[in-house]
This record gives structure tokens, sequence and C-alpha cells, in this order.
């Protein structure tokens, strides 16, 4: 078991300045109410450093490119200042955006687009950066050079085993990937309550939803759907999942997360998603305000970060597309 007791004082207030910098709901809300999209722009270079040097008519890979790239710098500063022992646990928490990278090419090969597209530009920042291991993926053109790439990534044996398939579901890989991940970390940290909450949280939810998606979409049967899902319980113990799994109807699902501290999540069919990150965010958020004594207010940092960027994102993304105010407003985790 790791144990984790980490103090670092100094750089829990470098994080909080370089939170403090960050784009606020506030100015997104005056971003939001900005009558086109170059006014827009003009607002949100005023408001951040990450975008003041941008173009008026900044496209959405400009926009995920800098915020990524300010996400990646931010995890180097994190790097630098842990000590080895901790920085290896950090390291393995990142291992979900490589996991990302390694998935977004694996989706990418079954389809004819080889060209050097958002996911290609995305993966490759990131593996230029803090994934050695998997440097060059995205210049993959077929299934001998993806399985070739990875050969010395963590998960390379979950995928080998796939080579020789001729034909693979997609979803039965990443869904693999995904359990082996998320269980390993949370027996990593289960003895830290702030970190349990937060990877807990996300395991209880990511399960919901899979079950959720796959009776709705794809009909599995009990036994099956039972083996994709994580083998973790926080919140939700294994008779609550095993009612889930039984359900008919929306109804009959949406009574039994009543019963949970997830209810509020699950009160109309069509904003589950958006719900789910709207809690996670705050899980996130209220642990980064208030823990100053373990590495729990680190993950969460990082994963706050990614759900600001993704509200940066649907701002300009909706004022781009004239969605109505209020629709982008809704669609925010803030």
């Amino acid at each position: 078991m790791i144990v984790f007791n980490v103090k670092y004082p100094n750089l829990n207030a470098k994080l909080k300045g370089m939170y403090a910098k960050r784009i606020t709901k506030t100015d997104l809300e005056d971003i939001i109410k900005q009558n086109n999209l170059k006014n827009a722009v003009l607002l949100l270079k005023n408001k951040s450093e990450i975008f003041k040097n941008v173009d008026e008519n900044i496209d959405r890979l400009e926009i995920e490119s800098l915020l990524e790239e300010n996400q990646i710098q931010d995890i180097k500063k994190i790097q630098y200042l842990l000590n080895n022992d901790d920085k290896e646990k950090f390291e393995f928490f990142l291992l979900r955006y490589e996991i990302k990278c390694v998935k977004s090419i694996f989706r990418k090969l079954f389809t004819e687009d080889k060209t050097q597209d958002i996911v290609v530009q995305n993966v490759k920042r990131w593996t230029e950066s803090l994934f050695e291991d998997i440097k060059g993926i995205e210049t993959v053109q077929d299934f001998d050079e993806f399985f070739l790439a990875i050969k010395r990534m963590k998960y390379n044996k979950i995928l080998k085993k796939y080579q020789e398939k001729e034909n693979i579901n997609v979803f039965e890989v990443e869904n693999e990937i995904d359990k082996l991940y998320f269980e390993t970390l949370y027996d990593q940290i289960k003895d830290i309550e702030n970190l349990k909450k937060i990877i807990g949280s996300e395991i209880d939810l990511l399960n919901v939803s899979w079950i959720y998606r796959t009776k709705k979409y794809y009909h599995y049967k009990e036994e099956n759907l039972k083996k994709i899902l994580i083998n973790r319980n926080y919140k939700l113990n294994p008779k609550i999942i095993d009612k889930l799994i039984k359900t008919n109807s929306y109804d009959e699902f949406k009574q039994i997360m009543n019963e949970t501290i997830y209810k509020d999540i699950f009160k109309k069919e069509s904003e589950i998603t958006d719900n789910i990150d709207k809690y996670l965010y705050l899980v996130n958020k209220k642990i980064f305000k208030q823990d100053v004594m373990s590495i729990a207010y680190i993950y969460a940092y990082v994963n706050l970060i990614e759900y600001e960027n993704n509200d940066i994102i649907n701002t300009i993304e909706g004022i781009r597309y004239n969605l109505e105010k209020t629709e982008i407003l809704k669609r925010l985790v803030r």
C-alpha cells in the first residue's frame, strides 16, 4: 500500500497564485454578453495572459493548443517541486492523459482520415512534453505501427492481446484499460480521504454512466454489464449497482439514484453528462480550496484546470455558432 504524507506549503501557495490568474466564472459571463466573436476574443485577450497575442479570428484548434500548453506547463511546475517519491505517485495519476492519447489514436485508426487534424496535434503536444514512452504515436498509419508505438507503455499487455484479432471492439479495449487504471489508482490512494473522494466519486459516476448508456443504447445482458464496471466502490455499494443493472426504465434508474448522495445529478435524463461534470468539478474545487496538508489538492488543481479549459472552449465556440447565451451558460461546469 502506498501511503501519502505530503506537506508542500510552498507549492500550495504557488498553485493558489497560479489559479488566481485564471479566467473566472464572472469573466466568462462577461464574455458571453458580447454580441460577436470579435468582441468576445478581444475581451478574452484582456482577461487572460494565455490569449494575449491571439488573432481575433482564433479557431478551436488554437484555443485548445494554448490551453493545453498552459496545462502542461503547470504540470511540469508541479513535477519539479515534488520529491521523487511523490513525483512517481503523481505521474501515475497523469497516466490518464497518456491513456487519452492512446485511445484517441486507436479510435482514429478506425476512420479513413489520417491527416494532421486536431487529434494528431493534441496527442503530439502531450507526448512530446510528458509521455516519451509513446512519442510519435500520432504518426501511425495502421495497427501494426500502433502496437509497435506503444510497446513501452504500461498498458501494452492489455492492448497486445488484441493485435491478432480480426475484429477489434473499441469499447472493449478502452474499457479494459480504464478499469485497470482506476482500480490500481484507487487502491493506491484510498487511505487518504480527500484523494479517495476525488477518485472514488469519479469511479462511482463512471460506473453509473456506463450502466445507463449500455442499457439504453447497447442492451447489454446483466452478466456482460457487470464485467465492464470498475470493481471498486466509494459511496455506491454493490447492492445499489446490482439494482441499477436490473432496471428497465429511466424512472426506475432515477428512483434508485435518489437513495444516494448523487441524486441531484439524475433529476433530468438529458442533463446527466453535464451534471456529472458539475458534481465532480465542485468536489475538486472544494478540496483544492480546503486541503493544504496532502497531495490531494495537487490532483484537484489538475482536474480543475481541465474542466475550466473546457468551459473556455465551450464559451467561445458557443459564441462562434450563435448559441443562445442561456444555452452557453448551461453548458459550463461553474
